[in-house]
């Protein structure tokens, strides 16, 4: 019912939480997340002569890996704890701005960084078209964003659906809430999102997709257990551009180019 969707509250407070303690034991995704962002940095040339703006850069996970190629790095977070941690975490690097806010309404002037990164903030968001749009705005003509969603048709989703006998569910357009972060708070939902959706989202908003990988292909504890990281990795790093046909992980990452009107 719409009414009830209105009530459903999306996101979380990250002041609450320790989020870097969410980190532990996920090294896998941790490296299999490096492995998709060296790759699409790849394709985008003369980086270190570029601006990057992170939307959600929590406490510089990231940033630690990436700064050192780019001229200057601006990391925005809404959350003053974790923008404290960033600031602590990325003490060493001196190439770095540290920015309050949200990927919505971005504090910095149009036309002014030429490449965005948002991973692992898409969840948070029922319409991305509002980010997208901001994104655009502040991007460089032939700017570059690079966007990591949480995969709604991932290939152990279609599996549950279809033993349910959902045979809709891959054609159905709209988030799916996958997982609580609080049992406290069912309120809260973290949204996967249907890449069609998304692919929809970002032409609608002028951006042209250049490359896309699925992700983290491996995530389960089951082979986390049994199987050696490096084995999982090796294969992580084989199959991200073989599987993202097939939409196959719970996590996309795409590289799009802002299309300039004519």
């Amino acid at each position: 019912m719409r009414a009830k969707e209105k009530e459903i509250k999306v996101g979380v407070d990250y002041n609450l939480i320790d989020y870097s303690s969410y980190w532990q034991n996920r090294e896998y995704e941790w490296e299999a997340e490096k492995i998709a962002l060296e790759k699409l940095f790849s394709h985008i040339p003369g980086k270190e002569q570029k601006i990057i703006l992170e939307i959600g850069g929590g406490f510089g996970r990231l940033a630690a890996i990436y700064a050192p190629f780019f001229k200057d790095v601006i990391l925005l977070e809404p959350s003053e704890k974790l923008l404290k941690e960033a600031q602590t975490n990325l003490a060493a690097q001196k190439n770095l701005t540290f920015l309050a806010g949200r990927g919505e309404a971005i504090p910095q002037e149009s036309k002014s960084v030429d490449v965005a990164l948002m991973v692992r903030v898409s969840h948070h968001f029922q319409d991305l078209s509002p980010v997208l749009k901001e994104i655009n705005r502040i991007l460089k003509p032939q700017g570059f964003l690079i966007l990591e969603f949480a995969n709604k048709i991932h290939f152990k989703a279609r599996l549950r659906a279809l033993a349910k006998g959902d045979f809709s569910f891959r054609k159905n357009l709209t988030p799916f809430d996958q997982r609580r972060q609080s049992r406290k708070d069912p309120e809260v939902v973290f949204l996967n999102h249907h890449p069609q959706a998304v692919l929809n989202a970002l032409s609608k908003n002028n951006f042209e997709v250049k490359k896309v990988l699925s992700v983290s292909n491996f995530r389960s504890p089951f082979l986390k257990k049994v199987l050696p990281q490096k084995w999982l990795l090796f294969w992580e790093k084989s199959t991200q551009s073989i599987l993202a046909p097939f939409w196959f992980g719970p996590s996309i990452f795409i590289l799009a180019k802002k299309i300039d009107p004519q």
